[in-house]
């Protein structure tokens, strides 16, 4: 049996993206394979015979990223299928194709004058498209016109974010949601320049969405409003600074949507469920989530790196992805207002979802699989069948270490779940290295998804074991609640399943054990570093150092800081500064390796090389290894060489000081 490598990483396919056709015969997803040669990705589009449960491959050209059904056999896709359509040319328009699935060529539909990101349809002829628009270079009194063509090279910035992870500088830009006339070209801006659509969903003329409008600061709270194709009416239906809108999608009659006031547990409160009835126009509460349930959230291992729909209407009932308890479930509303779970994926995760004949399609994981297509009777859970193995021949005979669950009550009284990786080979006989690994969030949690970094590191003959510590997703408000109280409680939490995972585990050499994790993840690296000198070696990845400065540099300073750190500079500056892993970098004397990304704007790349800095001046063996083009999503959708390049230091530091 051959042991997962480093290099499998270049090779691991994923689905996602997945939408069923109007009659529900079919269902159109897309398959992500690495390219090590360009040193990127390429995206097709495969057809599922939902009645069969197989699939054909639809497009070969690997830039098909999505697709949307414009009838039952056409699907309409925007791609760059032509010379005239590179990504430089896409800044001044988007070209769309259409694809019979029953195997002609994809023909050109129609261009749009804009960098359209989705596109809807609502009618024929007739779509509803966000569209990413910049005030700086199109308000004519905000920049003289004819430099819009030469300012490539600077960048206005009069708001906050400044920045935005995966998009660069946003200062300025919105999505705006706008309708499209196929016959003339026209494309109709509904919303204003100053608000930022997020979700969209469309039924029999209408167009709900949800988003949010500020000035000079972006706000937490968010908005959903109903446009009227008809009438060309606009209705608010939660207007500005009441609520924080998830999910959502038009019924028959009403919109039923996901939204907290977060008054009582902040910006991490969890969502109720809400119906606003077209007819009384009014909004009435209609579940209220005492289970503690992440509605729209779900088990995210680095190899899910497509997604899909997280919400549903059919039949009468809206359908919506969740997690609970760390596993991928899907819940039901129906029309008389009764909330049930009709999926649970006990050992993995769901991605996305759509729901056809009494059936759930989705694309998620297992303990066994990376990425692949699922269908499940709803409501029956012995009805779970895989239908796709994407990536069954890359791991063919090779050693899968399968988690074990060993959940423990901390000091608090607080369960804990908590799971562990047996190295390759293992002998009972023997001792070995361990590896705790801290997911990020902290709004996240582990599960037995599949995971090529646990399990690579699982082959190269380490004990790996996480938890999901206080502060993390689908235990509730209460549990996740860490307002002000990082580097406490969580702390606790870790340290205390690290003895126990090395009283369960006594082959475990408590002298050669490693710690790593990204995003918060990584700043519990940096605080781990400063207040224990239990671990042998650590690696810090996309971290957080210094919340003072933070708030200022990162995209998400003064919405996600403020909320976590229960203050901000002025109010409470040391409350940020107790917080703050670099007040304790003089205590450290564990060797690191930090990690960063130097496009990364959620945990900018000063706050590594802060704590960098700080290990050099008291002389803590360190290295820093920071990667061009990379943003905070490395890990996941980084190129695949610097992915390569990412654990092979990650894998020679530990084993430098483990082994």
């Amino acid at each position: 049996m051959n042991k997962v490598t480093i290099e499998d990483v270049t090779k691991i396919k994923n689905a996602g993206n997945l939408q069923i056709s109007p009659n529900g015969k079919y269902a159109v997803y897309t398959v992500n394979e690495p390219d090590i040669k360009k040193n990127g990705y390429n995206y097709d589009l495969w057809l599922l015979n939902c009645k069969t449960g197989t699939s054909r491959q639809l497009t070969f050209l690997g830039k098909d990223r999505s697709a949307v059904w414009d009838d039952d056999h056409t699907l309409l896709l925007a791609t760059g299928r032509t010379e005239e359509d590179r990504p430089e040319k896409l800044q001044q328009k988007t070209t769309f194709y259409r694809l019979p699935v029953k195997g002609s060529e994809a023909s050109k539909a129609f261009e749009v004058k804009a960098v359209v990101l989705q596109a809807i349809k609502v009618q024929k002829g007739i779509y509803a498209m966000t569209v990413l628009k910049d005030r700086n270079r199109l308000d004519p009194e905000a920049v003289d016109p004819q430099l819009c063509e030469e300012e490539a090279d600077y960048h206005v910035i009069d708001e906050l974010p400044l920045w935005g992870n995966n998009r660069g500088f946003v200062s300025g830009k919105r999505t705006a949601l706008c309708l499209f006339y196929e016959k003339t070209g026209r494309l109709k801006t509904l919303t204003d320049p100053y608000f930022d659509t997020r979700s969209v969903s469309v039924k029999d003329g209408k167009i709900a969405y949800t988003g949010s409008r500020w000035k000079d600061v972006i706000t937490r709270y968010s908005e959903l409003r109903l446009y009227d194709t008809t009438t060309g009416e606009t209705v608010k239906i939660v207007k500005p600074g009441r609520k924080k809108v998830g999910p959502m999608a038009i019924a028959d009659g009403s919109i039923v949507y996901a939204a907290s006031d977060m008054k009582t547990w902040g910006s991490g409160q969890l969502c109720d469920l809400y119906r606003y009835d077209f007819e009384t126009k009014r909004s009435k509460k209609v579940w209220t989530n005492k289970q503690g349930i992440a509605l729209g959230g779900g088990i995210g291992p680095e190899t899910l790196m497509l997604q899909g729909k997280s919400v549903v209407f059919k039949d009468g009932s809206v359908y919506m992805k969740g997690l609970h308890h760390a596993h991928g479930e899907v819940y039901c509303l129906s029309s008389d207002n009764k909330f049930r779970k009709v999926l649970e994926m006990p050992t993995g995760g769901v991605a996305g979802f759509d729901v056809t004949a009494g059936r759930i399609f989705f694309t998620g994981c297992t303990d066994e699989t990376g990425s692949d297509l699922f269908c499940a009777t709803i409501g029956d859970a012995g009805s779970l069948k895989k239908l796709t193995d994407i990536n069954g021949e890359l791991f063919k005979d090779k050693y899968f270490a399968r988690p074990e669950y060993i959940p423990f009550t901390d000091s608090d009284g607080v369960q804990i779940d908590g799971w562990v990786l047996k190295p390759m080979d293992f002998d009972p006989n023997k001792k070995y290295p361990g590896l705790l690994l801290i997911h990020g969030g902290p709004r996240s949690a582990y599960g037995t998804c599949f995971s090529h970094q646990s399990q690579m590191m699982a082959g190269a003959g380490y004990f790996v074991f996480f938890c999901n510590p206080r502060g993390g997703e689908s235990y509730g408000e209460a549990f996740a609640d860490l307002r002000g109280r990082y580097g406490t409680i969580d702390f606790d939490d870790i340290m205390e399943f690290t003895d126990h995972v090395l009283k369960l585990y006594p082959q475990i050499d408590p002298n050669r054990l490693g710690e790593t994790g990204g995003s918060y993840g990584g700043f519990m690296s940096n605080w781990l570093v400063g207040h224990t000198d239990r671990f042998a070696a650590i690696v810090s990845q996309c971290s957080i150092a210094n919340w003072i400065n933070d708030f200022a540099d990162s995209e998400i300073g003064v919405t996600f800081d403020a909320n976590e750190m229960g203050a901000d500079p002025w109010t409470d500056v040391q409350k940020l500064w107790q917080q703050s892993p670099f007040k304790y970098a003089d205590k450290a004397k564990t060797p690191i390796l930090f990690i960063h990304g130097l496009e990364d704007y959620n945990c900018t790349v000063n706050q590594g090389v802060e704590m960098f800095a700080a290990m050099k001046h008291f002389g803590v063996p360190s290295r820093m290894v920071l990667f061009e083009g990379e943003t905070h999503n490395l890990i996941r959708i980084g190129r695949p060489k610097h992915k390569v390049r990412m654990f092979k230091e990650m894998m020679d530091w530990f084993d430098r000081y483990l082994k």
